[in-house]
């Protein structure tokens, strides 16, 4: 199963999160959403490159590419293994209609000094959340969140997801 990476609006496909889970996890698919702050464009341009793909993703979020996750799962949930979601950015308008409830297996991850989005648009994922001491960017949270992708690669294998 590959890893979906989907980037932050201020940054890009290949920065520090994509560049640690390629070192670890090997080839990850990223799509460049640069500039774009349109959500359904940005769902438009995700869903032309895992067209070429001819398998489920682990999808990892970052701020707009967590709300961008989670929209791609409702509307491709056959494409969704699992998910990992650093401070994603559901405090937008787009996440209105999103059923947080009935989601593939999922962990996010928020820093509990986000100033870009607040940490309680993250609490409706209850038990799934695991609050860390960062800001927005999770610059010093990346062991977190690689545990988190490994952990989740785990999950989605225990359940035949190779």
């Amino acid at each position: 199963m590959k890893i979906l990476f989907l980037h932050g609006l201020e940054s890009g496909p290949h920065g520090s999160k994509y560049q640690a889970l390629n070192e670890i996890f090997g080839e990850v698919l990223a799509p460049d959403c640069t500039g774009v702050k349109d959500e359904s464009e940005r769902l438009k341009i995700i869903q032309n490159d895992i067209s070429r793909e001819d398998e489920q993703f682990l999808v990892v979020g970052s701020s707009m590419g967590g709300l961008m996750a989670l929209l791609l799962q409702k509307e491709n949930p056959q494409r969704v293994a699992g998910l990992v979601l650093c401070a994603p950015a559901i405090h937008r308008s787009a996440a209105e209609n999103l059923d947080l409830n009935h989601l593939p297996p999922t962990i996010v991850i928020h820093g509990t000094r986000d100033e870009a989005v607040p940490l309680q648009a993250s609490r409706p994922f209850g038990k799934r959340l695991i609050e860390v001491d960062d800001d927005h960017r999770l610059s010093n949270s990346m062991p977190e969140i690689l545990r988190a992708v490994f952990e989740m690669k785990m999950t989605l294998s225990a359940f035949g997801k190779p």
